[in-house]
């Protein structure tokens, strides 16, 4: 720690003398920067004392630092919301946020008078508990928990970096990979909101870096750890956490490698057994969510998601009424039923769907299928130009035509993976698609695609770079 202390002593005093000019001007910005700099101590000290520590980590951690906290204060101080009308789940977040750390303050532990917990409809998806307590010690400004946000982008930066290191990729490779992921639009703008977003992309990333760990060496206390984050990751994002549970079931039973086929049996029940709990104990699902799994797949269920889950509805004196944004929802920032003062005419985000066509799967399974096809390829791809109705919405053309190109280089990396052996992507692949797919069954607003897709757009960046291994 002295160590580090004596290497960042200039930056340090730096850092001291401009805090205490911005706490002149912004008492909640010097709050939050207070808490990111501990946050980052404690970070680049667990990074040395792991030694995974490199010249090109270090350098990517500073980049994700200053570009994310650069995106936070840019849309904090200018209001930067081209989507939303300002209005959305970031609002509630804080206000929730806002509500626990009073009673926290008074000595009251309970959610009386904390909106939708009161009422017990939004008991899971404890991001706003999280600010909350952040709230509790520093401020109620919002600010402050956008900054948390950042710290998270961070330690999405490192596990990511980690997981390419953990393909057999050069730090070179790692570094290049890694600033696209810096720079994706929609992980940056999402995560620099006051939502759940930024902790669920670094949730995902640890809990893939851990699979890949577990499926080429197994170890119980990784195994503890994976199993600890992907009950979290089931909690904020249930249909992340699934993704990465059932890929990570079957790429151990068929790629891990064990002492014995009958040591790996043994393993294998054992850890399907404990799977089993995480959907009961993270979200009172019980046993792998068997309950839910029934409903979603109803023809009803899925047929109010496709027409009417994520399309707004007029309320009293034409303001907007969201449906439902339960916590079982896959887009559950939101909850059921908050009203907002605003025209849904003037907020452009919600005329971005489509129309799906409703087909009975019994009576013409091949147009069906046909239609489930394209519209997993408007989730890959989305929006396509000629899907773009607003002017606002050509923000997304900055994403997707750099996706394009990036997705060439993907499949010319999963090429390179077949031929190379490199059972490892499968892994990857598979849990993006397992993240895709219901997407493109329950989801037809490209708002919120943009948003949920993001941890299987980055699962699959790491392809880049196998594309390029010889040249390493």
């Amino acid at each position: 720690m002295k160590e580090l202390f004596n290497k960042y002593y200039n930056f340090i005093v730096v850092f001291l003398c401009l805090l205490i000019l911005i706490a002149i001007f912004d008492k909640g910005l010097a709050m939050g920067l207070i808490v990111l700099f501990f946050l980052m101590a404690v970070t680049l000290f667990a990074v040395y004392k792991l030694k995974i520590e490199s010249k090109a980590l270090i350098l990517l951690i500073l980049i994700a630092l200053a570009v994310h906290l650069g995106a936070v204060l840019f849309i904090n101080y200018f209001n930067f919301q081209p989507f939303s009308g300002g209005s959305g789940g970031y609002k509630t977040a804080h206000l929730i946020a806002t509500k626990i750390a009073e009673n926290f303050r008074q000595g009251n532990f309970s959610f009386q008078g904390v909106p939708f917990y009161e009422a017990g409809r939004y008991p899971y998806n404890h991001y706003g508990l999280i600010i909350g307590i952040i709230y509790t010690f520093t401020f109620s400004e919002e600010i402050i928990g956008q900054i948390f946000n950042v710290w998270l982008a961070v330690l999405a930066i490192i596990f990511f970096y980690l997981i390419i290191r953990e393909l057999g990729l050069s730090k070179k490779w790692a570094f290049l990979t890694g600033l696209i992921v810096i720079f994706y639009p929609s992980y940056l703008f999402y995560s620099s909101l006051l939502l759940k977003d930024g902790l669920v992309v670094t949730l995902a990333m640890a809990v893939l870096f851990f699979s890949l760990k577990l499926i080429k060496k197994f170890s119980w206390r990784y195994f503890f750890i994976f199993y600890i984050g992907l009950g979290l990751l089931i909690n904020f994002r249930m249909y992340v956490g699934y993704a990465v549970l059932f890929s990570f079931i079957l790429s151990w039973i068929l790629l891990a490698k064990l002492s014995s086929l009958r040591k790996k049996a043994v393993y294998a029940i054992i850890i399907i057994f404990l799977f089993g709990f995480l959907p009961e104990i993270s979200i009172n699902q019980g046993f792998y969510g068997i309950g839910t799994f029934k409903n979603f797949f109803k023809l009803e269920t899925i047929n109010f998601y496709q027409q009417e889950a994520y399309f707004p509805i007029s309320g009293s004196n034409g303001s907007l009424i969201l449906e439902p944004g339960s916590s079982e929802n896959l887009d559950d920032s939101i909850p059921a039923g908050i009203e907002l003062e605003i025209n849904p005419e003037e907020v452009p985000g919600y005329n971005s769907s489509w129309s799906k066509e409703e087909v009975n799967f019994k009576e013409r399974p091949f147009r069906y299928l046909w239609n489930e096809l394209k519209y997993f390829i408007y989730v890959l791809f989305g929006p396509l130009p000629w899907q773009i109705k607003k002017p606002v919405h050509f923000f997304a053309l900055i994403e997707t035509i750099p996706w394009y190109v990036l997705f060439l280089f993907i499949i010319k990396g999963t090429y390179q993976s077949i031929k190379e052996r490199n059972k490892l992507v499968f892994s990857l692949i598979l849990f993006s698609l397992m993240v895709l797919l219901p997407i493109a069954i329950y989801v037809s607003n490209f708002g919120i695609i943009t948003r949920i897709r993001v941890p299987a757009f980055i699962a699959l960046l790491p392809l880049i770079s196998l594309g390029f291994k010889k040249y390493d």
